[in-house]
């Protein structure tokens, strides 16, 4: 998708461009990090990244990387995505990865990196990963249907721990709905928008 969106990207001037989901942590995650933070400057500072942990071990498998382990392997690579976007000489440490020093150039042109939106079902796993790292969320599963009644919880958790929903980004879809004569209803369709937005819901 990070190929795909460079396309976009440089045949657009307005619209911003964003993955839905990217599998970030079946990437090396500096390597990670410097391609979106470049796709970020190219792009003028349009670039949203919606990320998630897959359900294929066969992707997984492929690359060599634990399918088992796919939630906390992708909470480090956000982390270390986020500590080179935001740090001048970046370090971290783990019991997987390492560095110091460690410079990334040029840094994202939005403020605090490139933002992240948190694909899935609203468990205790997701939810964290929402509360650290997240600006957005995915709906997934169930939520798809009401995404409304999602967000009311991701309110209250990042209310729990420190932080402001105010900004706080959700997508969601709008089932067309075709009238009796076969023809698109463009209001029918429409109907629920109003109710979506007051919800929170932003795209």
């Amino acid at each position: 998708p990070i190929v795909t969106l460079s396309m976009f990207a440089a045949r657009t001037q307005n619209v911003r461009v964003m993955t839905g989901i990217l599998l970030a942590g079946l990437r090396r995650p500096a390597t990670l990090a410097k391609m979106l933070s470049t796709l970020d400057v190219l792009s003028e500072g349009r670039l949203d990244i919606g990320v998630g942990v897959g359900w294929q071990h066969q992707e997984y498998d492929a690359n060599g990387v634990s399918f088992k382990g796919r939630g906390a392997h992708l909470n480090e690579t956000l982390a270390i995505c986020q500590t080179l976007w935001r740090e001048t000489s970046a370090q971290y440490e783990s019991p997987a990865v390492a560095f110091s020093k460690t410079h990334l150039n040029p840094k994202p042109l939005q403020d605090g990196g490139v933002p992240i939106w948190v694909s899935g079902r609203l468990n205790p796993n997701v939810l964290d990963r929402i509360v650290k790292f997240g600006s957005g969320w995915i709906p997934w599963g169930d939520h798809v249907k009401d995404p409304v009644s999602g967000l009311a919880t991701i309110y209250e958790a990042l209310e729990k721990h420190g932080r402001s929903s105010e900004g706080f980004q959700c997508t969601s879809h709008v089932a067309a709905v075709k009238g009796a004569d076969g023809e698109f209803d463009i209001a029918a369709s429409l109907d629920p928008v109003g109710a979506l937005v007051e919800g929170g819901v932003t795209d």
